[in-house]
């Protein structure tokens, strides 16, 4: 899964999140490791890492650890002129047509992010069980549900600042069998530095038909 929504950042900046079976109530994390304090591998049923990614002491909001996504981006002499990443983790889990997620946690940068586009954000996306996205921001059409995105990590975020980010209540369209929850840091600015963000305590809940949102919180 981690090729097709890498490819699908590519599609939309050059370069490019999980589930849980539903529950009544959102009271429970289906994520494994969501604060990352066990760095738990893809095969333990943890988290698959890709481009400059990894688990890190360096910040942590509780406990010792976090998840670190960072990036280089360029201007570079030829088309489309610009290299840069999109780096991130996920999980995948089950879910029905119709459920009910959102997926909430928290951001921050020790040193402020410059340009546009930089920044680091929390997504859920569905797919079908071939594999089939059927709904992320890049891909969605007029009828298709698309992904939530939650608020963002960027140049006017505060360094050093754990931000809550929040994707909102997102429905899995007809044909869903998998969600993926994601933390993404994106950088096309151009600006010639590396830099990145830290996400540390996520929780994904599955909602009732009842809502209960504030268990989210």
């Amino acid at each position: 899964m981690m090729n097709r929504s890498v490819l699908l950042w590519a599609a939309l900046f050059g370069t490019f999140f999980l589930l849980a079976p539903q529950v009544a109530r959102a009271a429970d994390n289906p994520l494994k490791d969501p604060s990352f304090e066990s760095r738990l591998s893809p095969d333990q049923g943890g988290w698959n890492l890709f481009e400059y990614s990894t688990f890190s002491s360096d910040q942590a909001r509780t406990g010792e650890q976090s998840m670190f996504h960072w990036g280089f981006s360029r201007t570079v002499p030829f088309p489309a002129f610009l290299d840069g990443r999109a780096s991130g983790s996920y999980q995948e889990l089950p879910a029905e047509p119709g459920s009910r997620w959102r997926l909430t946690g928290f951001g921050t940068t020790p040193i402020a992010l410059e340009g546009t586009p930089a920044f680091g954000i929390v997504q859920v996306s569905f797919f079908d069980s071939r594999g089939k996205d059927l709904g992320t921001a890049e891909t969605a059409g007029s009828t298709t549900t698309r992904a939530k995105i939650s608020n963002e990590i960027n140049s006017q975020t505060p360094a050093g600042e754990w931000v809550f980010l929040d994707t909102g209540v997102a429905t899995a369209p007809e044909g869903t069998a998998t969600i993926q929850a994601f933390t993404l840091f994106v950088d096309y600015s151009g600006t010639g530095i590396s830099q990145g963000v830290y996400f540390d305590d996520l929780k994904l809940c599955a909602l009732g038909d009842d809502g209960h949102e504030s268990d989210c919180d």
